[in-house]
């Protein structure tokens, strides 16, 4: 795990689109192909926007999100909505690489139509590999629609899973599982805001089932904080 802090929610949005031109540039390079999932969120949102403003060839790089809400694509609540409106309004980019999640279809079709997708576009032997997953970090310690206490955290078979009793609104999600999460080359966990200093201090405490985005750490996992999410650890920038 690599955890990287800076003064702002701002630098943090820098760093994490740095992060991600590398590495997508990495991955075409190596592979002809680069997959990318995108997180919602104001500080991901912002990463996104800036994404755009730094790339200017998204030839080869496919786009998924790492968790959705069960609402149309045009609703308000949609996470897909947003990265529409903060990355691919912006870009040029092929339909085809574009992967959003059915959320439209409900927790159990959706997650069986997006786990096909999944397994049918991304190469993997028994679990597809992303080069990016992005994530975000809940002030109750979750990422994606992997919630405390909930039986998501623990499912281990599936690569998508339906959430119905989300403890935030709307009750029904859909979400990458940590088996998925764990086999990407990266996956970075953006955060910023002392709302999250607590969740973020029980993330780097160690791994613990009763804080979701803890378990990140059984893969690779780069934490990239600001300041106020960081409480009293130093920056690095």
């Amino acid at each position: 795990m690599r955890v990287t802090t800076v003064r702002d929610a701002e630098a943090a949005a820098v760093r994490a689109a740095d992060v991600v031109n590398v590495m997508l540039d990495e991955a075409l390079g190596a592979r002809g192909v680069a997959h990318l999932a995108l997180a919602g969120g104001s500080t991901p949102k912002r990463c996104h926007e800036l994404l755009a403003e730094r790339r200017a060839d998204w030839s080869g790089v496919h786009l998924w999100e790492s968790d959705e809400r069960c609402v149309p694509p045009d609703d308000d609540e949609s996470n897909w909505k947003m990265i529409e409106a903060s990355l691919i309004s912006r870009i040029a980019i092929a339909e085809d690489q574009l992967h959003r999640m059915p959320g439209e279809l409900g927790p159990d079709e959706g997650a069986d139509a997006h786990e096909a997708e999944l397994r049918r576009v991304v190469e993997g032997d028994d679990v597809p590999v992303f080069d990016i997953v992005m994530c975000g970090l809940g002030e109750d310690g979750h990422t994606m629609s992997l919630f405390p206490g909930h039986p998501q955290v623990h499912e281990r078979s599936r690569l998508v899973v339906g959430v119905r009793d989300s403890p935030k609104p709307p009750p029904e999600r859909l979400s990458f599982t940590l088996p998925l999460v764990h086999a990407a080359r990266r996956t970075i966990l953006l955060t910023a805001g002392a709302s999250k200093a607590d969740a973020l201090g029980a993330v780097l405490d160690r791994e613990d089932e009763r804080v979701p985005a803890s378990l990140l750490r059984g893969g690779r996992l780069e934490v990239i904080a600001d300041d106020a999410a960081a409480g009293s650890r130093m920056s690095d920038e």
